[in-house]
């Protein structure tokens, strides 16, 4: 092996039919850990790690088989992971990508790939896939493949998700289409030269993908759900593939049968698009075969229909309670894993399966800057308040947001802090403010209401009882958290000459709406892919309008230029720049994070905590921080 490069191998665990990674973290040594988790609390099983010992109705022999009764919050519109937004539903059972994380912990670790290798300069990633992952059309797993798969990610008109991979991040060698180069809203092609991406099949088992600048979080980028790896020609949507099949008829599952074919430990056996996928155990799963027959997700968009569902026993897991129903007090934490916290639920008098952890997701709202002027998005943001929405909202299950990124992701600035630290310090008091604006904390008051503030703002700016600013805010169908906070805000803003009408709309939609440009504000809760701050901060500081939800910057946008450049330089000269260090970076991530105050593009509320109920006769692994999870391990005893 050459010496500017470092092997990180990924070994199949005795007996287990699973793999465990050796070492997930590039530049250090190799050294091997027990469980393979990287963080020490669980087994190196692909699923289920029997957590809660015995089953709480006294039945400890697993058995095999039987349907797990699965609930999806939001329409199921589409197979196709490129074309996918947000977890969506099942998406992690039936596809499978190079890297996955183990029931949702860090580092990812080996799937499709059972080896890589990393030059010294952090640019080449060589991979080597396993010889025995197969999908379920029954072909093999190949390096072309992924060629393909990564080529319609950055090229296809139909890909979602395209900045994933020739983004701001994570940048693959590519070039641009110039008459491209500045795509309009409408714009559906991608500028990337077909061909182009620097992806290659040096041979039937091994990929090199090429960086255009280093990236640390590349592994776990590839580890998520728009990397799944399909058939090569699977469908004809970019240039040198004709496609087996036309795009609607592989991504469909009616007439004469399933024809999608992925590589993960379930395959699709129905799809009722917008309400029902049914999913089957796959025989030939190279980590052996799942223990359930097969999955249901059943799409039910109303928390408390499903709360009920769950309370029937018509439904096996139920992801999150309704924040009118939950009460802290039925909650009895018996075990702590880590960051997860896992024991039991009393609900309608019986105690069932219950497990949270903290997210590594902000909920906010997002201000389409072409629709709504900047004393407005300010208005908003005095009259909200944050540690009320937290604790009488959420009921203690989410933390006050003040910034964009979670806690978790938050830099450091002094030795033996922890990102909590840092984030709550600069929330209160703006301890090293880069921007005077920020100088004194978070400005529209921290733990406070300023309603004040908030109609001297929009007086300032010539509203009052005879003109107010009429607005129509979107939030998800079925999310009584989302209608609870505007609900609270609309009787506030009235006050500040702001008449705020509330619709809904399933997840879909609003996704498909942002895209277009088609709200004025909406809410919506976003997960990182990575435990890193640039995750979130890539669609913030505003260099490519097109791409973001907020449109700030874009022509005709209510913005201040000066303040745009401010943040663009901060993320190029002193984020993004090769050579800049930690403490450039973090100096920079405060500075975006500050004009993102300034701006008020988007409006933070809370970093939620993540909560599951499972009945007793199920035997499920709490999810780890990275939250997806295969259920191919997971039993039923009934």
């Amino acid at each position: 092996m050459p010496e500017d490069s470092t092997r990180r191998r990924f070994l199949t665990a005795a007996g287990t039919g699973t793999i465990a990674a050796i070492a997930g973290c590039l530049g250090g040594d190799d050294s091997s850990s027990d469980d393979g988790s990287g963080n020490g609390d669980t087994d190196n099983t692909n699923g289920n790690d029997n957590t809660n010992g015995d089953d709480d109705t006294g039945n400890t022999d697993e058995q095999s088989g039987g349907t797990l009764q699965m609930m999806a919050t939001g329409a199921i519109q589409t197979l196709d992971p490129i074309n996918a937004k947000g977890s969506g539903a099942g998406y992690n059972q039936y596809n499978q990508q190079l890297l996955y994380f183990p029931d949702g912990q860090e580092p990812p670790e080996a799937a499709l790939a059972e080896e890589y290798e990393v030059s010294g300069d952090g640019l080449t990633y060589t991979f080597t896939l396993r010889d025995d992952a197969t999908f379920h059309d029954g072909s093999n797993v190949t390096a072309q493949d992924v060629v393909y798969s990564y080529r319609r990610l950055a090229e296809s008109e139909n890909s979602r998700n395209r900045d994933d991979i020739v983004g701001d991040t994570l940048i693959l060698e590519h070039e641009k289409d110039a008459t491209l180069s500045e795509p309009t809203d409408e714009e559906t092609l991608a500028d990337v030269v077909p061909g182009s991406l620097g992806i290659e099949a040096v041979d039937e088992r091994t990929v090199e993908m090429r960086l255009r600048q280093p990236f640390e979080f590349t592994l776990y980028q590839i580890a998520g759900g728009a990397f799944s790896v399909l058939p090569e020609n699977a469908v004809g949507d970019i240039e040198g593939y004709d496609g087996q099949f036309g795009y609607n008829e592989f991504f469909s599952t009616q007439g004469s049968g399933p024809t999608y074919a992925a590589a993960g430990p379930f395959q699709v056996e129905n799809w009722s698009k917008g309400s029902q996928l049914t999913l089957s155990s796959f025989a030939d799963y190279y980590g052996g075969e799942a223990n359930l027959d097969e999955i249901v997700y059943t799409v039910v968009g109303d928390a408390n229909t499903r709360l009920s569902r769950f309370e029937n026993g018509n439904a096996d897991i139920l992801e999150g309670i309704p924040t009118a129903s939950f009460n802290p007090s039925n909650v009895s934490i018996e075990t702590q894993e880590g960051e997860r916290s896992i024991g039991t639920y009393s609900l309608n008098g019986s105690e069932v399966n219950y497990g949270q952890i903290p997210s590594l997701t902000t909920e906010y709202l997002v201000f389409n800057t072409l629709e709504v002027p900047l004393p407005v998005r300010r208005a908003f943001a005095y009259a909200m308040n944050q540690h009320d929405i937290a604790a009488n909202v959420y009921k203690g299950t989410a933390k006050p947001a003040y910034h964009i990124v979670p806690p978790a992701a938050y830099p450091t600035f002094e030795e033996g802090q922890s990102g909590e630290d840092s984030y709550d310090r600069h929330a209160e008091t703006g301890y090293q403010s880069n921007l005077d604006f920020g100088a004194d904390g978070y400005p529209y008051g921290y733990d406070e209401t300023q309603l004040g503030e908030a109609t001297a703002t929009m007086e300032a700016a010539g509203y009052n009882d005879d003109n107010q600013f009429s607005i129509t805010a979107t939030t998800i169908s079925g999310s009584t958290a989302y209608s609870d906070v505007l609900t609270r805000l609309q009787s506030k803003l009235r006050q500040a000459y702001i008449s705020m009408s509330i619709e809904q709309a399933d997840f879909g939609t609003i996704i498909s709406r942002a895209i277009s440009g088609d709200m004025e504000v909406f809410a919506l809760g976003d997960g990182m892919e990575y435990p890193g701050p640039q995750n979130f901060l890539r669609f913030l500081y505003g260099a490519d309008p097109s791409g973001q939800f907020t449109r700030w910057g874009a022509e005709g946008s209510f913005h201040d230029g000066e303040l745009r450049q401010t943040s663009i330089d901060a993320w190029e000269n002193n984020y993004a720049a090769e050579g800049v260090t930690a403490d450039d970076q973090a100096e920079a991530f405060q500075t975006i994070e500050e004009t993102n105050w300034q701006s008020m593009q988007e409006l933070p509320i809370v970093h939620p905590i993540n909560q599951r109920l499972w009945q007793n006769d199920v035997d499920v692994t709490m999810y780890g921080v990275m939250e997806n999870q295969a259920f191919d391990d997971t039993t039923i005893t009934r």
